[in-house]
């Protein structure tokens, strides 16, 4: 008798599991259209937010970049992050349901795509301290190989970062864009490779793999690395499509 959980994979609703950084945006979105943070109003600091809401500064700044890539609030250098005037009809949150298998393929497509040119652009532009940024992303994956939450953490910021170190502010959009769609895909597919290896040696080996190829100014190992790392989903969404 085999210990451990076998069958099929996890059926698609378990990917579009709220996160806690999505029901974090729900909550700060509400506030925005519900008036009590009107245009104009500073958002808390990071720290004193994080404390008010019992998460980490992590699943703040995230929260706040998704804010951003929806035109809820700017971040000001040096100032503070502010609400802007809410256009609800621009606000169309975007739900895969259980009957997108099909989407999520195209979704895993445009990552490969989008993720690509930013390896690309990253391995040119990089700064120093970008650079270092992506070294501590990496080693925080490395210390959380058997920690799922901890890890897709870390994950979700190196793939933030990367794409702040490739300089270009489209290709950031789109990054953010897809990340919450993503966030839910990645989640359980990490879970169902813990359980399969157990542990995520093998994700975070392929991260290290980009920082080092975006370090030595050469995108071809990072873009392997990113090839790995896209089949491994697309083979995931495959046998969530039955």
């Amino acid at each position: 008798m085999t210990s451990g959980r076998r069958g099929p994979p996890p059926e698609l609703a378990r990917v579009r599991r709220v996160s806690v950084v999505d029901s974090l945006v729900e909550e700060m979105t509400r506030k925005i259209l519900g008036g009590e943070w009107p245009a104009g109003t500073a958002l808390p600091s990071l720290r004193h937010f994080a404390a008010s809401a019992g998460v980490s500064m992590l699943t703040v700044r995230e929260a706040v970049r998704t804010l951003q890539a929806r035109g809820w609030v700017e971040t000001r250098q040096g100032v503070g992050t502010f609400v802007l005037e809410p256009e609800p009809s621009r606000f169309v949150p975007w739900q895969l349901g259980a009957s997108d298998v099909a989407e999520y393929r195209e979704l895993v497509e445009a990552r490969e795509a989008i993720e690509s040119a930013i390896i690309a652009l990253a391995a040119r532009r990089r700064t120093a301290a970008q650079l270092a940024v992506l070294a501590g992303l990496v080693d925080r994956m490395g210390a959380a190989r058997t920690d799922r939450d901890r890890f897709l953490e870390a994950d979700a910021e190196f793939h933030v970062a990367l794409a702040e170190a490739a300089h270009n502010r489209i290709l950031l959009r789109s990054m953010l864009a897809i990340r919450v769609p993503l966030r839910r895909l990645m989640a359980d597919r990490l879970l169902k490779e813990l359980g399969e290896h157990g542990d995520l040696t093998r994700s975070w080996e392929d991260h290290r793999a980009i920082a080092e190829g975006v370090r030595a100014g050469d995108p071809g190992p990072g873009c392997a690395a990113l090839g790995r790392i896209v089949s491994r989903g697309r083979s995931y969404v495959d046998e969530l499509g039955g």
